[in-house]
């Protein structure tokens, strides 16, 4: 029973250090805010024209593409930023790399978000 009851203790801590990884990425990074916003509003349309099972599906696998690069990006800016203030090329390429692969996944749930609501609109 001791085990069990520290196997829920760990992932208990582990729930509580990814919720205050996103509330830091919502608090710090005024792009996830857009997010955020974007987030909402695609729910809210999602409600009224009233998505089948697979739309839902599709939009929240966009969703969280966007979510996950945002994340990663973020993490990437803070680890290049504690390793040094100062213009480091490696480091800007790195931060350049995840900037685009946020452009990337935001662009694919741009273009899921028209396939899918275009055909209710």
């Amino acid at each position: 029973m001791r085990r069990f009851t520290q196997f829920l203790a760990g992932r208990a801590r582990g729930f509580a250090c990814a919720f205050r990884g996103l509330f830091l990425l919502l608090a710090t990074q005024r792009n996830a805010r857009i997010h955020a916003v974007a987030t909402v509003a695609v729910v809210m349309l999602g409600v009224v024209v009233g998505l089948s099972r697979m739309e839902w599906c599709l939009i929240i696998f966009a969703c969280a593409g966007v979510w996950c690069a945002e994340a990663l990006n973020t993490a990437v800016e803070f680890l290049g930023d504690a390793v040094t203030r100062d213009r480091h090329p490696l480091i800007g390429k790195a931060k350049d790399v995840a900037a685009g692969a946020v452009l990337v996944t935001a662009i694919a749930a741009v273009i899921v978000g028209v396939i899918v609501f275009g055909a209710h609109l």
